[in-house]
């Protein structure tokens, strides 16, 4: 495959379904060479495959995207089979089941931030230097339309993308100078298994189905990932620091 990403190695986390893999899938259709890296084994498999079976270049790694010794791993399988890290994606994520403050244990708490926040810091941290002895290179963070509203998920899912939100502006701050470029996106509702209705919380639903009113039908993956392309690309080099809004307009209602 050839196009506006030859060459440029990208790391992808939680890219072994949904959102992730059409990431992952539409960088190398760019040129791109994608570590995928996901906790499931076999879903990390099965995305190599898929994207092989394009034309793409990717190898995977199994790992727990929100642990450092994770994030070390899937960060050396770049720079250890292709020389460099010029892209990061961090895309993993969990949901929280719309539970409510008083539904909410420590360990829902600390879980949801562990992944949803935690992670990203960790990725950011770890791939910074990288790409400071390099001159440069892009990060997007997955936000989500929960990242500037109080009602379209429960309240640690709200917590932590209110939270990568502000990881995105304070990285595009501290380094954007030194030629490393920080974004994220919030999409709206997309049809994965993070969308999944199994396990609601009865109570979160009753208070934020105020807000699905005026709810677009839900995107599919492949809805998201062309942004991110055109955000690790030249095109945008003079995008840093954004949050993109991807929702078919259901938050400007």
């Amino acid at each position: 495959m050839t196009g506006r990403l030859q060459d440029r190695v990208a790391v992808v986390s939680g890219s072994g379904a949904g959102i992730g893999r059409a990431i992952a899938t539409h960088l190398a259709a760019a040129g791109a060479r994608v570590v995928v890296v996901d906790i499931d084994g076999l879903r990390v498999r099965d995305s190599v495959d898929a994207i092989t079976a394009l034309g793409g270049t990717t190898v995977g790694v199994t790992a727990d995207a929100s642990s450092n010794d994770g994030v070390k791993r899937m960060l050396a399988k770049a720079t250890d089979t292709y020389g460099r890290l010029d892209i990061l994606v961090n895309n993993a994520g969990v949901p929280d089941y719309w539970k409510t403050l008083l539904e909410l244990s420590d360990a829902d708490w600390q879980r949801n931030i562990d992944i949803n926040l935690t992670g990203p810091f960790r990725a950011c941290r770890a791939a910074v230097p990288v790409m400071l002895a390099q001159g440069g290179g892009v990060i997007v963070n997955l936000a989500s339309i929960s990242s500037f509203r109080g009602g379209r998920s429960g309240l640690v899912y709200t917590a932590a993308k209110h939270g990568v939100v502000g990881l995105t502006k304070a990285i595009a701050i501290e380094y954007g100078d030194a030629g490393i470029r920080c974004n994220c996106i919030s999409p709206g509702s997309v049809a994965t298994n993070l969308a999944s209705m199994d396990g609601m919380s009865e109570e979160g639903m009753k208070i934020r189905e105020k807000g699905m009113v005026t709810r677009p039908p839900r995107a599919q993956p492949n809805d998201i990932a062309p942004t991110v392309v055109f955000l690790v690309s030249d095109e945008s080099n003079y995008i840093n620091g954004t949050n993109v809004i991807i929702d078919a307009g259901w938050t400007a209602w």
